[in-house]
This record gives structure tokens, C-alpha cells and sequence, in this order.
């Protein structure tokens, strides 16, 4: 038979003894004890270990660490001091609990009165009056709860005050049992919580803690006294004494003290606050002289200020330290005193008066502030890790730890530290949260506009014909600067842009402004003069970028008649092409002389300005200067000197050494001015897509960025809205970049591909258009990169990545496929230009009687001149895409040029007449073409060429049957042509009328005889 694997409660009565036992819990000592005498199971369940447990918890013994209170109580109790406490003889004291009954395992033992000549061991007090306990329990061992317990009743009981007893009476009887100031508060401390109502050891507790409590008030009184003479004695000792005792009493009238909130209300570390000098220093600094007469920032001033704030607070809070007990929290409320009452009041009216100068200056002084602030909680935390010994904490890991205190149990972590700082902040956050969002929105509009205005003065231009207009100045400078077809190797020219954008990011960022305005100024932007307040290293990055760096040209010259030099072409080889067809794309050069920038470069005069879009780049006159008026009413020019004296090196660089082919001709005069025809047709996408543009508008959303960084750590729900700010400056910053920059430039170069007319230019070898799209690729690819740069250094550490729903991850895809599409889009376009001029190259330059020479004409079987310009024309603009795009719309562009090519020959076949030695030079043409299209490595296309490469053949069989057997062969060109198609090819042969007949009945086996003649 199954057993239970747990016996049945035990009841007593009705009831369960764990229900008595729960009722107990809630009950006086008093009354415990009469539960007691009701039976033995009572009285069993009244001994429960749960029951004295509890009740040892709850007076904070071990807790508290107030054991030694009850070892002194002990020590010093005397046979004296237990009279004069009026115990009373057992024989007139009430009835009581002989302890050998406890002991019994009956469930009723005999009903005991006590003797008036017995003096049994009592264990409590069963009226509730102020009858004291008057021995201790001597056979109850004092390491069980129950034993403890009885210990500290059997102490603390002759310690109770009477019902008639003044506050100065329950004084003396403390001060009797010790004369240390520290030791009557714990003292007091722990008669407090004995009298409380979680333990109850009189029936009349409640009266009794009145009356304690009303002593505790005289006695923080006179200790408050006691700290005041001794502060202004500036004796430390007697300062901690006092303060001990004290912060004792606090936690006698307040359970709950030691949380922050209740922390600051402490009278006596209130008390000491408010006599340190530094909160009443205010009128000795003035705020708004961190705004200097010429409206910049200059946070020279504040430095100083929160040096002697910094300095206060070593001082008082090593005090403070010395003296207050560490969980007092004194430190805190008093940094966070200071914070509040001292750095909050100086940056209010600093901010008020930066936005009344515009909001520019507002961002910046409050990230400025922000960072100065935050040298309260450095300062704070290496005070507490000087004392206690440990090392100062990263600030970067520091917000989860705790740094403990060098005395007792307290501890400051540094996340109490920095909401110090973060409290007193938060009032600004809210506006400047924001006006940052706002401002950038303005920033990049402004930017953006600027650049509209650059891009409608050359439509305008356009327009009217007119293709010496002068180019826009973007945002007042002339925009001179090197292309990526101009280089050698434009792989190499974009590793070198984004290494030089790399360590532009990695540059060290100035929150905290000194004559901020000085630095930005050399920016010269009226966009730039928003970022006058904000400037971090816009000024070197700036130069760091420069265009001229990329291509190894050297810097620019300080000769400005030199504009094609400024400008940091290379030369053309003599036929005009951009490179020499069949050039190795590495970094080897051949044949090649170094000149100095005072050389100027081999122009070729024939060349026109084939695009029609117009000369935009305006010359500089020798030692010129661009005078820009920022926001802040500065007036800066490009060659302004730094804040040590330097040159900016935007506004002047050294002269530096090129290199040209040896084969590039005649050297252009020095008075040249303007540059070559070729040069223009380059120089227009200034206008179309901006690296300058887009590094301008990276900037503005990474200025924004850096000062949001500032406010990172904030906690919630600031720190939520600082977070969404982040991803809202980059969102912003792509969308702008797409839809205002990239997509706007992509389309214009596009519809300009789509209006290109051959017949209306004289060169025949290059497509002006295609040439600038390709440009636009490969500035386009840059930017992308630039932006990814951007994404893995600014914005990666504080988004997921690999969350594909992340509001940045899905505007940086949106912007990766918006100029995808834009790429192909002008692909397509620019792949139809191109075979436009292909096939117009190939119409213009072939002559009438090429395949149908005069018998007495030498065969020649080189390509004929048409074949050769187009296949030129189409290998120079293959290469140039070469490294601007990836390999598969590279495929896909080789693929569709092949498909047109193919469709344009075999047009032009067909309106050929060829003869027999003519047939030769057609299949010449289509072993050029095959062995351009093979260069392509395009499988399809090279067998697609294949096939008409063995199709020329039919031009040079002289037997009417063996041609008609090649057209009937249908396996012969791999089923790329049928034999009607082929049909139609050999109706161009010159001796077609004679053949006619006998292909056709050698074909269709036709019988002439039969045929029906009708007249």
C-alpha cells in the first residue's frame, strides 16, 4: 500500500500550527507569551526558530552591524545600573512561565504561579507594563535565532524609557552606559528598532517609541551644535564623531534614509553644504563672455570657471569624504548641489545668449557645455578612486561599475556620478534635440541650393548657346579639380580619395570651442558659416580631400594663369583619345619627362567643344582672395591663416612635379589661359556630381553626429530620443545626398546622352556625353564608398547591422539602389550615344566603292578606316568604365554594346554592294570587329561574332553551287542564321544578277523550263 511522501500538517485545534505560526508573526512579545501558557503544541510552536527568526531580521543586528552595541550593553551592565532601573523582586512582579515547563514534551503542563520566595528564570513580560525582564535566559544557547533574540531583549529591555520619563532622563540613561557620541547613536539606533512595530516588546511600544523619538530630536539637536563648533574649530575628529551619531539618529526617524531621494534631506550634511563658499560665487563669473565682441564662441572663460568648481569639489568632497559617513551619500547631494546651483546657473544665460546669436551657436555651446559639465563627473569619480585606493575607470566602461568607498559599507557607482550631470542637463535637451534635427535639414538645404543655382546658371548657358560662360563658384570659390579619367589608374585615384576621407573621419573632433570661428573660416561657405559654430575638422579634412592629392598631381599652383595645370590634367597622346588603346591600367609609365607646374601642357587646338554644355571653370587671378561672409557676420577669405599663423593649406600649396608623356608635342606658350576644347567637355561635371558637394554635406550630418555622440550615454527616455536623433542625421544626410545630389546629377548627364546628335560634332572617336557619364560613374562609385566609410566608422557602433528593419541600414539600401538605378539608367542611355556614334563613324568614314574596288585597285587587307575609328571609339569608352562599376553591369554593358554592334554591322552589310575582292576587306572589318569583341570576354557576344566573321565568307566563293550549298547548310553558322537570312547577305554580292539563277536552282532545285512567263 502507497505511503504519503509527506505527513499531514499538524493541527492545533482547527487550525494548522503553520497558520499559528504565521499569526504569531503579527503579534507583541506579550502576547506570544500568553499564547504560550495555553498548551505545550502552543507553546512548541511559540519556540519555532521561523518565529525568532524573523523577529532577529527585523531588528538589524547583523544588518546593521550593531552587534557591538550589545557586547558594550552587555560588558557594562552592572548590578547598580540594574537598581536603579527599578527591577522589581520576582515576588511582586506578575505572573510568569517557569522556564522547565518549556521543556516538557507534554501538550498541557501545570498552570504556575510564582512564589514570592521563587525567582524563576523568566522568558518575557506578560502585562505589558514597564516591569522589566530581570534575568537573563541562561540555558537557551545563543546561536539560534530564539537565543539571539533573547539576548538583545534581555539588554535593550532595562534601556526602555518610562511612561513618566522627560527626554533629557532617557538622554542620561544612554549616556550613562557610554560616553561616545557614536556609540549613543547606535545606541539609540537600535532601542529604535526594537521599539518598532515589526518586533513589539512591550504591550506598550508605541508609547514608549513617542517618547524615544521626542529624545532623538534633543539629542540630533544638540549633535548639529556639536558639528557646527567643531566645523568652525575645523576639527575633522569630532566633525566625524558628530556626524556618525547623527546619520544614526536619521536612520532611527527615517527606515528608508539611505535611498537617494531621502539621502539629501539630512539635515546635518544639508547643513554643511550650505556653508561652502562655492555656491555663493556666482556673481564672480559671467557667462556670456565665453561670446567674444566678434560673435564667436571662445569657451577659454568657462574653462576657468569649472576649474574652481573642479578645485571646490576636491576640496569639500575630500572633506566631506573624511567626515560623513560614505552611505550618508553626502558626496552626491552635494556634487549634485553644486551641479544644480553653480554649473547649471552659469550655462542657462550662456545658452540663452548663443541663441539669441542663432541656433548654429546654440548646438554648439550646448554640446560644449555638455562636455565642460561632464568634467564635474570625472572629476567626482577620480576623487572616490583616490580614496579607496582603485584605479580610475575608462569612461567608456565606468557606467556599470561600482566604486567602492574607502570606509564602510557605501559605495558610489558612476552611473549616480553622471546623473548628476545628466539631471542638471536635461531642462536643455528637449530644444536641443530639436533645433539639431531642424538645422541640419537647413544645412543640407542650403547646401543643396547652392548647388541648384550652380547647375541653372550652366542650363542657361546652355540654352543661349553661349560656351564661354564662367562657371559657378561653389559657395563663392571657383571649383578647380582633378578628374578620375584623368588618372592613369582610377582604382588607384579612388583608394586614395577614401583613404584620405578615412583619415579625415578618424580626425580628433573640438566640442568644446576656442575662437571657434578662426578655424571654420578657412571652410569659406555661407553653408560653412552654419558650421562657423559648430566647427570640428571640417578645415583639414578639407584639405586633406583635396582633388589634386588623388592623382598624384602635387598641389595646386599659386601661378593661376595655369589653369589647366590647377586643374590637374594630364596630357592627351596626340590623336586626342583619353588613353592609348592596349595601355597597361598599373602605375608603370614609359617614355615620360617630369616638368614643373611653370610647364604648361600640350593643347590640341582642333578639338571642339563637342558636349555643347559650355566652359565652367572661371580662372583665378594671381594672388586672389574670395572674401565669404559667414552667418556669424565674419568676413573670411580662402587664404586665411590658421589660428597659430600657418597658411591654410586649402588656400596655398607648393609647387609640385607631374609627369606627361614624352610624345605629348609642343609646350602651350605661358599666356595660355584657357584650356583645351577636350578639357572642357570634362570640367562640366563640376556641375553634374560634386565630391566637394558631398563632402560638404557628409560633414554637416558628421559635425551633427559628433555632438549628439556627447549625449549618447544619457539614460531613458532622453537617451531614446538622442538615439532616434542619430539615425535621423543620417537618414537625412542620404536622402538629401540621393534625391538632391546623386539622382538630380545622374539625370541631367542621362538626358544629355539621350539628345546627343553625332552628325552635329565634328570628333568622331570619343562621345562627349558618354565620356562625362563615365566621370559621373566613377564620382558616383566614390561617393557610395565615402558614404559606407562613413556608415562603418560614425554610425556602426551604435546601430545593429544585421537588422534589416533599422531605419539606417533601410535608407542606406534605398540610397545603394537609387544610384544603381541611376547607373543603369544613363547606361542605357549612354550604351545608345555610343552606338549612335558607332554607327555614324561607320557610315561617315566608310567610302562608297571600300567593298567594291576597281579591278586594278591592290588589295589591301587591313581594316578600313571606318572599322578602325569605331572600333576606337568603342575600346576607348570600354576602358574607361573599367574599374568604375562592378563586374556584373560591366558584363551587362559589354553584353549589350556587343548586341547593337552586331545589329549596326549586319545593317550595314546589307547596304553594301561587295565584289569579290571587296569580300576580302569585309571579312578584315569582321576579324577586327571579332577580335574587339573577344577583348570583352563576353562568351556569348565573341560566338555570336563567331558566326559572322564566317558569314563574310559567302562575299569571296566565286561558284554560284558551292555558295549555294553554303547557304543551304544550316549547321554552318551554330543556327544563328537561317538560310534565308544568309539568303539576303549574298543578294549584296556585285555578281549577284549574273549568280541568281543558278543559286536559286541549286537551292530550290528549281527547273527554269517549267517556269510559267507571263507577258
Amino acid at each position: 500500500m502507497l505511503q504519503a511522501s509527506k505527513p499531514a500538517s499538524r493541527f492545533i485545534g482547527r487550525l494548522p500550527a503553520d497558520l499559528h505560526l504565521l499569526i504569531l508573526t503579527y503579534l507583541s512579545i506579550p502576547d506570544v507569551a500568553r499564547y504560550a501558557r495555553v498548551s505545550r503544541a502552543a507553546q512548541r510552536v511559540a519556540s519555532d526558530e521561523r518565529l525568532w527568526e524573523t523577529r532577529w531580521a527585523d531588528l538589524g543586528v547583523d544588518r546593521l552591524k550593531l552587534g557591538d552595541v550589545l557586547d558594550a550593553l552587555e560588558s557594562g551592565k552592572t548590578s547598580n545600573e540594574r537598581g536603579t532601573r527599578g527591577i522589581s523582586s520576582a515576588s511582586t512582579g506578575p505572573a510568569t512561565i517557569p522556564v522547565a515547563s518549556l521543556d516538557d514534551d507534554d501538550d498541557f503542563g501545570d498552570f504556575e504561579s510564582a512564589s514570592a520566595n521563587q525567582v524563576p528564570q523568566l522568558l518575557l513580560d506578560l502585562t505589558g507594563d514597564t516591569a522589566p525582564l530581570n534575568h537573563v535566559f541562561r540555558t537557551q544557547s545563543a546561536t539560534t535565532f530564539r537565543g539571539k533574540y533573547i539576548r538583545a531583549h534581555m539588554l535593550l529591555i532595562p534601556l526602555l524609557p518610562s511612561l513618566d520619563s522627560s527626554a533629557h532622563t532617557i538622554l542620561a540613561s544612554i549616556t550613562s552606559t557610554t560616553s561616545s557620541l557614536s556609540a549613543q547613536g547606535r545606541t539609540l539606533h537600535l532601542l529604535t528598532r526594537f521599539l518598532s512595530p515589526a518586533i513589539k516588546p512591550v504591550s506598550s511600544w508605541d508609547t514608549h517609541l513617542a517618547l524615544l523619538k521626542t529624545a532623538l530630536d534633543r539629542f540630533d539637536a544638540g549633535l548639529l551644535t556639536a558639528f557646527d563648533m567643531a566645523d568652525t574649530e575645523e576639527d575633522e575628529e569630532r566633525m566625524a564623531e558628530a556626524a556618525s551619531a547623527s546619520w544614526q539618529v536619521w536612520l532611527c526617524l527615517h527606515p528608508n534614509g539611505t535611498k537617494g531621494g531621502m539621502r539629501s534631506e539630512w539635515e546635518m550634511g544639508r547643513t554643511w553644504a550650505e556653508k561652502r563658499e562655492v555656491l555663493y560665487e556666482q556673481g564672480k563669473w559671467d557667462p556670456l563672455t565665453n561670446i567674444t565682441k566678434d560673435k564667436r564662441l571662445d569657451f577659454t572663460a568657462m574653462d576657468a570657471f569649472m576649474s574652481r568648481v573642479l578645485a571646490a569639489l576636491q576640496e569639500d568632497g575630500a572633506m566631506a569624504m573624511r567626515v560623513f559617513p560614505p552611505e550618508a551619500g553626502v558626496l552626491l547631494a552635494y556634487a549634485e548641489r553644486l551641479a544644480g546651483e553653480v554649473v547649471g546657473e552659469y550655462i542657462s544665460p550662456l545658452l540663452s545668449g548663443t541663441r539669441n546669436l542663432g541656433t548654429p551657436f546654440f548646438l554648439s555651446a550646448t554640446a560644449a557645455c555638455f562636455r565642460e559639465a561632464w568634467r564635474v563627473v570625472d572629476g567626482l569619480l577620480s576623487l572616490v578612486s583616490d580614496r579607496s585606493g582603485n584605479p580610475p575607470v575608462p569612461s567608456e566602461t565606468r557606467r556599470n561599475s561600482t566604486i567602492k568607498a574607502p570606509s564602510g559599507g557605501g559605495f558610489i557607482t558612476a552611473e549616480e556620478a553622471e546623473d548628476v550631470i545628466f539631471k542638471m542637463f536635461e531642462p536643455h535637451m528637449d530644444d536641443y534635440l530639436d533645433d539639431e534635427l531642424d538645422e541640419l535639414k537647413r544645412t543640407l538645404e542650403s547646401i543643396c541650393k547652392q548647388w541648384d543655382a550652380s547647375l541653372a546658371r550652366i542650363a542657361g548657358s546652355d540654352s543661349t548657346g553661349n560656351s564661354n560662360v564662367v562657371g559657378p563658384h561653389l559657395h563663392g570659390q571657383p571649383q578647380i579639380q582633378a578628374r578620375f579619367l584623368d588618372s592613369q589608374n582610377p582604382a588607384l585615384a579612388k583608394r586614395n580619395v577614401l583613404a584620405s576621407f578615412t583619415d579625415v573621419l578618424l580626425l580628433p573632433v573640438t566640442i568644446v570651442p576656442r575662437a571657434v570661428g578662426a578655424g571654420v573660416g578657412a571652410l569659406g561657405t555661407n553653408v560653412g558659416s552654419g558650421l562657423n559654430a559648430m566647427g570640428t575638422g571640417v578645415v583639414q579634412g578639407i584639405s586633406m580631400l583635396n582633388p589634386q592629392r588623388w592623382m598624384g598631381t602635387g598641389g595646386e599652383s599659386t601661378d593661376s594663369s595655369n589653369v589647366a595645370t590647377d586643374a590637374g590634367y594630364k596630357s592627351f597622346a596626340d590623336d586626342g583619345s583619353l588613353f592609348e588603346i592596349g595601355e597597361d591600367e598599373g602605375n608603370e609609365d614609359t617614355g615620360q619627362t617630369e616638368v614643373t607646374e611653370e610647364t604648361q601642357y600640350t593643347l590640341d587646338d582642333d578639338v571642339d567643344d563637342e558636349a555643347g554644355w559650355g566652359e565652367i571653370v572661371s580662372e583665378r587671378a594671381p594672388g586672389s582672395v574670395s572674401p565669404i561672409k559667414g552667418t556669424d557676420g565674419v568676413a573670411r577669405t580662402s587664404t586665411s591663416r590658421a589660428a597659430d599663423g600657418s597658411i591654410n593649406p586649402v588656400a596655398a600649396k607648393p609647387a609640385a612635379t607631374r609627369v606627361i608623356p614624352k610624345h605629348a608635342g609642343r609646350v602651350a606658350p605661358p599666356t595660355q589661359h584657357e584650356p583645351p576644347d577636350h578639357v572642357r567637355t570634362f570640367v562640366a561635371l563640376d556641375l553634374l556630381l560634386s565630391l566637394d558637394v558631398s563632402l560638404e554635406l557628409i560633414h554637416a550630418s558628421r559635425d551633427a553626429l559628433k555632438r549628439l555622440e556627447t549625449f549618447n550615454d544619457y539614460p531613458r527616455p532622453i537617451g531614446t530620443r538622442v538615439r532616434e536623433t542619430l539615425e535621423d542625421v543620417f537618414c537625412e544626410m542620404l536622402s538629401t545626398l540621393s534625391t538632391r545630389h546623386v539622382a538630380r546629377g545622374f539625370g541631367i548627364a542621362t538626358d544629355r546622352m539621350m539628345v546627343y546628335k553625332p552628325a552635329e560634332h565634328q570628333e568622331t572617336t570619343s562621345v562627349a556625353p558618354l565620356l562625362q557619364f563615365f566621370e559621373l560613374v566613377h564620382v558616383g562609385d566614390t561617393i557610395q564608398s565615402m558614404v559606407q566609410v562613413f556608415f562603418d566608422k560614425e554610425m556602426a557602433p551604435f546601430i545593429d547591422k544585421t537588422d534589416f528593419l533599422n531605419a539606417v541600414v533601410r535608407e542606406k539600401k534605398r540610397f545603394e539602389n537609387s544610384l544603381d538605378d541611376c547607373v543603369a539608367a544613363g547606361l542605357n542611355a549612354g550604351t545608345q550615344a555610343l552606338m549612335n556614334q558607332v554607327e555614324h563613324i561607320i557610315l561617315t568614314r566608310t567610302k562608297l566603292r571600300e567593298y567594291y574596288p576597281t579591278e586594278d585597285t591592290p588589295l589591301d587587307l587591313k581594316p578600313t578606316q571606318g572599322c578602325t575609328e569605331a572600333i576606337a571609339c568603342l575600346e576607348s569608352h570600354c576602358k574607361l568604365l573599367r574599374g568604375s562599376t562592378s563586374r556584373e553591369v560591366l558584363e551587362v554593358f559589354y553584353q549589350e554594346v556587343g548586341i547593337r554592334l552586331l545589329a549596326i554591322l549586319q545593317k550595314h552589310i546589307k547596304r553594301q554592294i561587295i565584289s569579290l575582292n571587296g569580300g576580302f576587306q569585309v571579312i578584315a572589318d569582321l576579324n577586327a570587329y571579332h577580335a574587339f569583341i573577344a577583348s570583352l570576354k563576353v562568351p556569348a557576344i565573341t560566338a555570336e561574332f563567331e558566326h559572322l566573321k564566317m558569314l563574310g565568307h559567302v562575299f569571296i566563293v566565286a561558284d554560284a553551287k558551292d555558295l549555294a550549298q553554303i547557304v543551304r547548310d544550316v549547321t554552318r553558322y551554330g543556327g544563328a542564321y537561317r538560310p534565308e537570312d544568309v539568303y539576303e547577305f549574298i543578294q549584296r554580292r556585285s555578281d549577284w544578277k549574273r549568280i541568281e539563277k543558278t543559286v536559286d536552282k541549286t537551292m530550290y532545285n528549281l527547273s527554269f523550263k517549267e517556269d510559267c512567263v507571263i507577258s
